[in-house]
């Protein structure tokens, strides 16, 4: 079995329904997760190594480990951009895996080798598109290969900006990958969830370039139990069906804290007004799948999502590179 180690960087306040997110990593025994913070953190699963540290000090090793002194790091989000880089950043820690990967916290894994079978991992050198999770083969070709053209933006006009050019997904990697036909695999096995919608409903592709999600639908209830990623969803013909995801990601989205019942539960139903109990080997009924995340009809929604969209793109404006960036056309090859 090839060994995989997924690293995490989290600075500041961890997220309130942190302990889920350990839950769903305890339940992935055979994969390792590297853990790098400035929080104290107990009762860790076995398989969650934490490494305490700062922001300051990841900075430093980032510039002593790719090369680049000119590299700044004035925040956390900024890391996002420099995700693809962990291979070499962390290689110390990394010598003894044959893939890493990189993963956010306002997610939940499921069961994540029935989506990384042998045959996958042997063909691929890079695994999922998203800065949600994306695993890498650990070697020096590939840990190097986000300095290679064909991404939007060279990596070293990423690394001495300090917004952010989400060079972990299609703008970076990504391209680089396609640019360069090197094997990936980028099926979206995962519930991407949209912030367009309040009801959890799957992120939709805007161009065909792009691997497409799985079918959406109407009436959809996600829900996480004993190490899987599972949604029931009603058919047409009032057919209640179940599918199973590699992992769910809720998009940033806030939810109360869990209780204490729901942090032991064995299954979890994830709705947009938080986590609940649900009673294992139970499949959802059409009523809690109308009613935990209810559907408020097609036109409700066309007018949410176009208010959401306008709002998030405003926020984005502030925050990521923007169209007049660096193109292609002016990179001039590996740096």
């Amino acid at each position: 079995m090839q060994r995989i180690a997924i690293v995490c960087c989290y600075f500041g306040s961890l997220p309130n329904y942190f302990s889920l997110w350990l839950k769903s990593c305890a339940a992935n025994p055979t994969i390792d997760w590297l853990f790098f913070t400035d929080q104290t953190v107990e009762n860790l699963p076995e398989n969650v190594h934490l490494h305490h540290t700062t922001l300051d000090a990841v900075a430093d090793l980032a510039r002593a480990r790719t090369g680049f002194s000119t590299l700044v790091l004035p925040t956390p989000y900024k890391l996002c951009d420099y995700k693809v880089m962990y291979g070499e950043i962390f290689q110390d820690y990394l010598k003894d895996y044959d893939f890493w990967g990189y993963c956010d916290f306002d997610m939940l894994f499921g069961d994540l080798r029935k989506f990384l079978p042998p045959e996958r991992l042997d063909h691929f050198d890079k695994i999922f598109a998203m800065g949600h999770l994306s695993l890498y083969r650990n070697t020096p070709e590939c840990n190097a290969r986000y300095r290679l053209p064909g991404g939007k933006f060279s990596c070293r006009e990423v690394m001495e900006n300090p917004v952010n050019y989400a060079f972990d997904e299609w703008r970076g990697i990504y391209r680089i990958y396609k640019e360069n036909h090197l094997p990936m695999f980028d099926e979206a096995l995962f519930a991407d969830l949209t912030c367009n919608r309040k009801r959890f409903s799957l992120q939709k592709r805007t161009s065909d370039r792009y691997p497409a999600p799985a079918p959406d639908y109407p009436h959809q209830l996600f829900y996480w139990e004993n190490g899987h990623v599972l949604r029931a969803f009603l058919t047409p013909e009032k057919k209640i069906l179940t599918d199973e995801f590699a992992y769910i990601h809720f998009f940033k989205r806030r939810f109360p804290t869990p209780d204490r019942a729901t942090e032991q539960a064995e299954a979890i139903f994830c709705t947009p007004k938080g986590f609940l109990p649900k009673e294992p080997g139970i499949l959802p009924t059409e009523k809690e799948i109308r009613q935990l995340n209810p559907y408020p009809g097609a036109l409700y929604e066309k007018i949410e999502f176009k208010i959401r969209r306008k709002i998030l793109k405003y926020r984005n404006h502030r925050i990521f590179a923007g169209r007049k960036a660096q193109s292609p056309k002016r990179q001039t090859g590996k740096i």
